[in-house]
């Protein structure tokens, strides 16, 4: 990632910080309206109760400003990154997911910011950005799928 994209999302942290919640309940209206089924992974959160989707929106929207706020120093957010990512992998979070809910992220960001501050310049730094991230999160989660089947195997050869 360049400097000029980290600048950028940088530079918008704050703008994201304010606006996190609002994004992040968006993100997720239009996640479940373009894909229902996704609803089953936020079973403890959206599925239980408004109020419990809020807090999960909340937490999102907390944990996309500390990534644009540490995005040139993720080892400040290394032990998030692993909880997220375990948290993921309970859920049965895949790969093929990371596309769809960028989507969706990026979407409601621009709608939330409007087009004076999600130019085309911010959205494609803050697209790069979010590729980045799930690209940390795919391959975390694919070593803990990996781990836990090696859990099983062994579990499986002692008899």
């Amino acid at each position: 990632m360049d400097q000029k994209t980290i600048d950028t999302v940088k530079s918008t942290a704050p703008l994201v910080k304010e606006k996190g919640n609002q994004i992040t309940e968006r993100m997720y209206e239009i996640a479940f309206n373009e894909r229902p089924e996704y609803r089953r992974f936020f079973e403890n959160t959206h599925m239980k109760s408004p109020e419990e989707g809020r807090k999960q929106a909340n937490k999102l929207a907390a944990s996309v400003y500390a990534y644009a706020s540490h995005i040139d120093e993720l080892e400040k957010i290394s032990g998030a990154v692993e909880s997220i990512a375990k948290a993921h992998v309970n859920t049965r979070v895949i790969a093929e997911q990371y596309p769809v809910i960028g989507e969706c992220l990026l979407t409601a960001m621009k709608e939330v910011l409007g087009e004076e501050t999600a130019t085309p310049e911010v959205m494609a730094a803050w697209t790069e950005a979010y590729n980045r991230l799930a690209d940390i999160f795919i391959q975390r989660e694919k070593e803990i799928y990996h781990e836990q089947e090696k859990e099983i195997e062994a579990k499986f050869a002692q008899g």
